[in-house]
């Protein structure tokens, strides 16, 4: 993974890639949270890709693979899609993926410079109680997730539902397990289930990102004062 989809940390991939190349293993890259936003590392043997990150459609994705390498089909039939698979492919969900290539290629740098200054008025509005979680430098600043002692934040959840912010990945919603992130983090089970999660981006205004933030601190300053 090269951009952890919990916590935003930007993984070694080229230090995997040269551990994986020297026991002739191929590395298969999940790069959907860095497209567009961090450097596509040019070791990996292949490098999978989602259009719905990049303000694109869902239901559409694409695997890079280097010159030479060929794949077995997982569906036979049409030999579609470079002979990957049969199946016939969304023309619509194809356009969208392509133009959305095209407004990160466009809007990288000021798409950069925003989340920016996001990421920094984010941190300000919270303040100093909340720790980040994870590195603070060999980080997407797209991705802020952090703890504060005690949080209970399903009740931080249920308070301010009208707020879009998690507590771990889509993937691990409804779990009602402590994150496996954090814990590899080597944080305790109270540590994690104390942590939340918010993302933003192009469409994200400073406005209501820091409005957010206030919200979510207030509701959390009820929760000490009631306990």
């Amino acid at each position: 993974m090269l951009v952890n989809n919990e916590i935003g940390v930007i993984q070694p991939v080229e230090a995997i890639a040269a551990l994986s190349h020297g026991f002739g293993a191929l590395l298969l890259c999940d790069a959907v949270q860095g497209l567009g936003r961090v450097h596509m590392p040019p070791s990996a043997d292949m490098i999978a890709l989602s259009a719905h990150k990049i303000h694109g459609p869902k239901g559409i994705g694409a695997l890079w693979f280097g010159g030479g390498l060929t794949l077995a089909p997982l569906l036979h039939g049409g030999a579609q899609e470079r002979g990957g698979r049969s199946g016939t492919l969304s023309p619509m969900l194809c356009a969208g993926f392509g133009e959305a290539a095209r407004l990160m290629q466009s809007l990288g740098q000021h798409d950069a410079s925003h989340i920016e200054r996001l990421w920094a008025a984010a941190l300000a509005a919270l303040g100093p109680e909340w720790i980040l979680n994870g590195s603070a430098e060999a980080r997407y600043h797209g991705n802020l997730n952090l703890r504060r002692e005690g949080l209970d934040t399903a009740r931080l959840l249920s308070d301010c539902r009208d707020i879009a912010f998690s507590l771990g990945s889509a993937c691990a919603s409804g779990s009602g397990r402590p994150s496996h992130v954090l814990r590899a983090l080597g944080l305790s089970d109270r540590e994690a289930r104390s942590s939340i999660r918010l993302g933003f981006g192009r469409y994200t205004s400073e406005e209501e990102l820091v409005h957010a933030c206030h919200r979510l601190v207030e509701s959390t300053r009820t929760q000490q004062v009631a306990a």
